[in-house]
């Protein structure tokens, strides 16, 4: 069966570090060379625009900011039907244009997404913050963050997607008010409410960088919640009486010192079923925590820093999560 016709696209903004990589990763595909193209584009003030048109099988085009806006450029420039997404943050298996193309020999699929696997050079601290199940399940695999059924997967996640660009420009292809994120889990919901099928093809792989250090790591998380107050729009008083909202932790964290201090035996104890509490809350209500117990082998990460370290993770992300979520909020509030 002849190879489908794919246009690979590249958004970036200010990776003069990252895009190298990628772009060697996508000059090893195997792939025919006149089955594909790659398009960067670009919206940065760095290097990275320079560094690009050394590859002079790369297409180049300069776009306004923002993550939609350079997902509509790279689709309307996109020559073939099927466009895939990656980020410049990203390594490119060899085999990933013939997973994409197998997808979707099956005619009713309109778009699929893979996992983002931290590199396997990744130091430890990026090996625990990719545990946490992000982005596009981090080093669990999608399958923490979707669950496959008879109708498709939710959304796929835009590090590692591919869609028919026909059905991308039916639903008005990505919603430029998705400025700073959250735009492929809009369109794939509105793909979804047209009756487009998505899927999640495990072998479809990406190497996702992850953050390796606390602070690139919590910046991060900030920008998530910028992304879900994109999605969901919640009101300041939903915002508040979120469970991690940072002002309860902070009490929470005052009065425990207190106590400590007062009985700090007694506050040992408090704090330990409070940790088994929190453990056994992320076993029940958070699917990548159990996915993680049970792959922790395979992920390459020792129990007791799934017990430990990665709860710790996970709360920091998700109180970081509604300051950025509050951030948003208070930025369209002024306007």
């Amino acid at each position: 069966m002849t190879p489908a016709s794919i246009s690979v696209v590249i958004i970036t903004y200010n990776e003069e570090k990252n895009i190298r990589p990628c772009l060697d990763s996508l000059m090893a595909l195997d792939y025919p060379k006149e089955k594909h193209e790659i398009l960067v584009v670009d919206a940065s003030t760095d290097e990275t625009p320079r560094i690009v048109q050394r590859y002079e099988k790369v297409r180049l085009i300069q776009s306004a900011k923002g993550f939609s806006q350079q997902r509509n450029a790279g689709l309307e420039a996109a020559k073939f039907d099927i466009v895939a997404f990656t980020d410049a943050d990203c390594v490119i298996p060899p085999d990933w244009l013939r997973v994409i193309d197998r997808a979707f020999r099956e005619e009713r699929v309109a778009g699929v997404g893979g996992n983002a696997f931290p590199p396997p050079a990744t130091n430890r601290f990026g090996l625990w913050t990719a545990c946490v199940g992000h982005p596009a399940g981090g080093a669990i695999g999608f399958d923490a963050n979707v669950e496959r059924a008879r109708d498709g997967v939710d959304f796929v996640a835009g590090c590692n997607s591919a869609f028919r660009k026909s059905a991308l420009i039916e639903v008005g292809g990505f919603d430029p008010r998705f400025f700073d994120g959250g735009e492929d889990v809009d369109v794939s919901r509105r793909l979804r409410e047209r009756g487009y099928f998505l899927d999640y093809v495990p072998d479809l792989t990406v190497y996702h960088k992850p953050r390796r250090t606390l602070v690139s790591y919590l910046r991060w998380n900030i920008g998530v919640g910028i992304t879900k107050f994109n999605l969901f729009e919640p009101s300041l008083l939903k915002l508040i009486f979120q469970p991690f909202f940072p002002l309860w932790f902070f009490i929470l964290a005052t009065l425990g010192v207190v106590f400590f201090v007062k009985n700090p035996l007694l506050s040992i104890f408090l704090w330990l079923g409070l940790w088994i509490s929190l453990i056994f809350a992320l076993w029940l209500a958070k699917k990548p925590f159990p996915l993680l117990l049970k792959r922790r082998k395979k992920v390459g990460v020792h129990l007791l820093s799934c017990l430990t370290i990665v709860p710790v993770l996970i709360l920091l992300r998700q109180i970081c999560i509604n300051i950025g979520q509050l951030k948003k909020w208070a930025r369209v509030t002024r306007l």
